[in-house]
């Protein structure tokens, strides 16, 4: 029984390392997920459209930088959409790059795909300084939809979208879709009421033509 003593201590105290050394490596992971990440989102997630009208959304891109607190100084972001629905009609560059710096701006460029339905967004932060921190507009994208474009839910999807930090290295991104609602519009009611009355006027002659010939 005395010899039990010392090999319990040894299992317990292996216990504990081992214990130790998971929630060392689990935590890390944890916490990392989600702080050295670029996380790209649309705002509105949600909306609505009537068919010929245009629908506004904002890019959002989010980050807290890395462990060092280095943030991010370009970010680029390609977005696609079904063309035979959309075009795209304005790109306007956010300030999310410039966050944390009066004096820095947001270089960006933008290549609009109607063909292909894509919209890619490039930015870079100038000067860099401490890169960006921020949750904030990285752009906002006009759409236009088609007159004749039916009802249906539409997805406006990243497909491809980096962020790199001032370090050179690039950070993890989570993208995340947005759904658009489009309502078609019903044009049939002009042109019924158009052909109501000379069709009417026809008839009535047509039945008039017939009395005349029968009781002529």
């Amino acid at each position: 029984m005395t010899g039990s003593v010392p090999a319990r201590f040894s299992v317990a105290v292996v216990a504990l390392c081992v214990c130790a050394l998971t929630v060392g490596a689990v935590v890390p992971m944890t916490v990392g997920a989600g702080d050295n990440a670029t996380i790209f989102y649309f705002e509105p997630s949600e909306t609505e459209a009537d068919a010929g009208e245009t629908v506004t959304l904002e890019l959002i891109a989010s980050t807290h930088g890395d462990y060092a607190g280095d943030g991010i100084d370009t970010l680029s972001a390609t977005v696609a959409y079904d063309p035979g629905v959309f075009s795209v009609a304005d790109v306007e560059h956010g300030p999310m790059l410039a966050a944390g710096d009066s004096d820095a701006e947001v270089d960006g460029a933008v290549e609009i795909d109607d063909e292909a339905g894509t919209v890619t967004i490039d930015q870079e932060r100038t000067p860099s300084g401490d890169g960006a921190r921020a949750t904030e507009t990285a752009a906002t994208i006009t759409l236009e939809v088609a007159e004749d474009a039916p009802s249906t839910n539409e997805t406006l999807e990243i497909t491809d979208a980096s962020a790199v930090l001032i370090s050179d290295y690039p950070q993890a991104v989570v993208d995340r879709e947005a759904t658009i609602s489009i309502t078609e519009t019903s044009g049939g009611d002009d042109p019924v009421a158009g052909f109501v009355a000379p069709s009417a006027l026809i008839a009535v002659g047509a039945v008039l033509l017939i009395a005349v010939r029968r009781w002529g």
